[in-house]
């Protein structure tokens, strides 16, 4: 509700309507126009067909919200209850894993909860929530297969092919589930009881575990290409060090992003020390967490893990905090263990690290909610630009990578009448003649890559054309460089160049409701 639409959220929304990345009209036009995109679907062969030839995800996530949206609606809050009722899900039965494993569940549901990353990656609308639910219900399995293992009336192959469905459900979900998923599966054979009971275990797990994985290789083969340069070259040192600050983030959120000047660096120590503290906590009572440690540490290090492996092999560096957001329940049942068993022998120190730590998580889910230093910045620039918008100014956004995120984005948070002009790459220095309508114009540099180079034309150009006056910046992102510049056209003067034949889509007196857009496939 607080956070503007992510390009994952735009992308979900297009891939399950039949349009992956909509070709925006190149003349100007106003956001009702172009609502097809946002609220059209389609069927799951198309959704399946999409994936394959534009992204690098699996189907399972995209086939549930495509059936979500036709019951539910087309807004982004509808999509996101999706992703937030998949995250209950996954909470309860992490709560009922950690009372099966003799850990305390309501510190580990409370710990869960408050964790930035279960946090976001449980309500965006994406297939990380999803994956999360499957991920728990292969502990559940797990757990209960070896209890059973060592019973002499159940043999627990039953749980184990539970274990085996739900991960290999959770990798048809994300990718990057894989690893804690086959994590659990590899720690639940090795601590069978018997050698008999791990070979049994194991065939049990791998048949429906497999199956689901030549589902995954289906889509895996076909999309492998499709994203390439998306990550920097592999460096060790660099990894290692982003995979430590997403597991950082992960558990208390982006607490000194939200202080300016030396406190951010303060907050950070004091944060880096809790951390630390928590931990050594965990691995001085390491033998008193019983058997199931074993199940929550590699689980732990199974994302970071796998993503190392990744780089190593593809020469990138494919880490982002998110993809390490898997790790936080195994987190949270390690130091809910520990806290109990610190308890015992010192429960008023135990208590108040548990609190503290409890504190600082829910400051940064907070956070996550309200401050705009860890959100998308398109509600917050629409926001501030609005007295500079209206009928008489063109707003100016650039294409960037592929219209998905950067469009889509904004035009879910402009005005449905606000005229927008989208710079390609081939027209961002056209911007003058192509704007010579209206009286101002608004260049919102909200970019990638991509979208930079589209952004400093698009500037050039309104610069060195005498009929339009460059007024300054009029909304400013000064953590990650965004800007907005206001032009203004000249009296009496038309931009140079060529003439500009007039848009057919938008003009000063009116509009068609809707553009015709390609059936969905």
């Amino acid at each position: 509700m607080f956070r503007s639409t992510e390009y994952d959220e735009n992308y979900s929304t297009f891939v399950t309507s039949g349009i992956a990345r909509p070709d925006w009209p190149h003349d100007i036009f106003i956001p009702k126009q172009v609502r097809y995109p946002f609220v059209s679907h389609t069927n799951i062969g198309t959704i399946a067909s999409l994936l394959r030839e534009t992204d690098v995800h699996p189907p399972l996530y995209f086939w549930a919200l495509g059936s979500w949206r036709r019951i539910a609606g087309n807004g982004v809050i509808a999509d996101r209850a999706l992703s937030i009722a998949f995250a209950l899900g996954a909470l309860a039965i992490w709560m009922v894993v950690a009372w099966r494993a003799g850990v305390p569940p309501l510190a580990t549901g409370t710990m869960i909860a408050l964790a930035y990353g279960f946090a976001y990656t449980g309500h965006i609308a994406r297939g990380f929530a999803l994956a999360h639910l499957f991920i728990a219900l292969a502990n559940l399995a797990a757990l209960e297969a070896l209890r059973r293992a060592g019973s002499p009336r159940m043999d627990g192959t039953i749980q184990a092919a539970g274990t085996g469905l739900a991960s290999g459900l959770a990798g048809f979900t994300n990718y990057l589930a894989l690893f804690p998923a086959a994590g659990v599966l590899t720690a639940m054979v090795l601590m069978a009881p018997s050698r008999t009971s791990r070979i049994r275990m194991a065939l049990a797990a791998a048949l429906p575990f497999l199956l689901l994985q030549i589902g995954s290789l289906y889509f895996f083969l076909a999309q492998r290409g499709t994203r390439a340069g998306q990550f920097e070259p592999f460096a060790l040192g660099r990894m290692l060090r982003l995979l430590a600050q997403g597991n950082a983030a992960n558990l208390v959120g982006g607490l000194p992003l939200y202080v300016g000047g030396a406190w951010r660096t303060a907050v950070g120590v004091l944060l880096a020390m809790l951390l630390a503290a928590v931990a050594i906590a965990v691995a001085l009572r390491w033998r008193d967490l019983g058997w199931t440690r074993w199940l929550w540490i590699q689980g732990f290090l199974a994302p970071s893990l796998g993503l190392l492996a990744l780089g190593a092999i593809f020469d990138n560096t494919p880490v982002e905090f998110r993809y390490v957001a898997f790790a936080v329940p195994f987190a949270a049942a390690l130091i809910a263990g520990a806290a109990a068993c610190w308890a015992r022998t010192a429960p008023r120190l135990a208590g108040a690290g548990l609190g503290l730590l409890l504190v600082a998580q829910a400051a940064g889910a907070l956070g996550m909610m309200l401050h705009p230093a860890t959100r998308q910045p398109y509600r917050d620039a629409l926001a501030a630009l609005a007295p500079q918008l209206g009928a008489g100014t063109v707003l100016l956004v650039p294409f960037g990578n592929d219209g998905v995120g950067i469009v889509g984005s904004i035009l879910r948070e402009a005005p449905p009448g606000q005229p927008v002009l989208v710079l390609r790459d081939d027209d961002a220095a056209a911007a003058p003649r192509r704007a010579a309508d209206f009286d101002r114009a608004v260049l919102l540099g909200i970019a990638d890559r991509d979208g930079v180079g589209q952004v400093r034309m698009a500037a050039q150009a309104l610069r060195a054309d005498l009929a339009w006056e460059d007024r300054g910046a009029v909304w400013r992102d000064a953590q990650r460089g965004f800007v907005a510049e206001r032009f203004e056209r000249r009296p009496h003067r038309r931009p140079t160049g060529p003439p500009q034949a007039a848009p057919d889509t938008v003009n000063r007196t009116g509009a068609p409701e809707a553009i015709d857009w390609p059936a969905p496939r």
